[in-house]
């Protein structure tokens, strides 16, 4: 329908001098059809390409790199930008610059533990009224420490320099009289490429981009079959047929565990590898000792 809509403002511009997208008397339209666009999204029927989400390998490395030294500015910064991306299902580069340490705080919960949690909402895509509600996640503590988001969360927001209010701030070289960063707060289009340079610093297998974390908070809580509604709530989704372009993916671990399934009813007995040699499964082409008569098979040397 965008294609249909730009093809007809380019005929009617060159015959007619009338921009159909731009012109004032064309505002009504123009919003109606963003209108339009945006119900078909919330839908689910848009043709939307999204990001990939970050694999578990990838996970564990990066968090590997990020507690390497979390007395490095840097590197608690990009682990708290992550946390906080994973835990409330963020979107891309959305508000991240607007983000101040009053938006969250830290609270102990009925069994004692401690979990941080929003205070202040904010208008998102999905949410343009104050009537709708956004993401409700929450980032409880864990036994690692190292790792633990609410630890790193607290130690990040002692770090920050008091004169900015901002959450995400510019880290310095070298730390001063305990603040780790300077009174400059991060832009739009630097925070935007966080995920970018933690894929190449951590050298992780894809360059991922933020919108990939929201796309594994959406898969890791699919995958251990959270309900789509309690997802919702992390996610800010407003129905599960949008929620589904993000979960419609089986992975790698569920192809196996399916075909396993199928193996063990058409074999007779659970599916094994014990008489094949496992290093031929790695191999491109598997070498068989050749009999004669038999054709060759694409893929196969013999």
């Amino acid at each position: 329908m965008q294609a249909y809509r730009q093809g007809l403002s380019r005929h009617l511009q060159k015959c007619r001098d009338i921009d159909i997208c731009n012109e004032d008397i064309f505002k009504k339209s123009c919003k109606s059809f963003k209108g339009m666009t945006k119900e078909l999204k919330r839908l689910g029927l848009a043709a939307i390409e999204h990001h990939p989400s970050i694999e578990e390998s990838d996970i564990e490395k990066m968090y590997s790199y990020f507690c390497k030294n979390l007395e490095d500015a840097q590197l608690l910064q990009y682990k708290v930008f992550v946390d906080i991306m994973l835990h409330f299902g963020r979107r891309g580069r959305e508000n991240l610059s607007s983000l101040t340490r009053k938006h969250f705080a830290v609270k102990r919960g009925a069994d004692d533990k401690l979990y941080v949690y929003k205070v202040i909402d904010e208008q998102t895509k999905n949410h343009q009224s104050d009537s709708e509600l956004s993401s409700d996640g929450r980032m409880y503590e864990i036994t690692d420490g190292e790792r633990c988001p609410v630890k790193s969360f607290v130690k990040y927001i002692r770090r920050l320099n008091p004169k900015c209010v901002k959450l995400f701030q510019q880290a310095r070289s070298y730390p001063k009289e305990g603040v780790y960063y300077d009174n400059i707060p991060l832009g739009h289009n630097r925070l935007g490429q966080f995920m970018n340079e933690i894929s190449k610093m951590a050298n992780l297998s894809h360059i991922y981009t933020n919108h990939s974390c929201r796309a594994t908070t959406v898969h890791l809580l699919d995958e251990a079959d959270i309900p789509s509604r309690h997802i919702m709530t992390v996610t800010g989704h407003k129905s599960e047929t949008s929620l589904k372009t993000y979960s419609g993916k089986t992975c790698e671990k569920k192809k196996r565990h399916m075909s396993e399934i199928l193996s063990s009813k058409t074999c007779g007995k659970k599916s094994c590898i014990s008489n094949i040699d496992f290093l031929c499964l790695s191999q491109s082409t598997i070498t068989v000792e050749a009999n004669e008569g038999v054709e060759n098979i694409p893929g196969y040397v013999y």
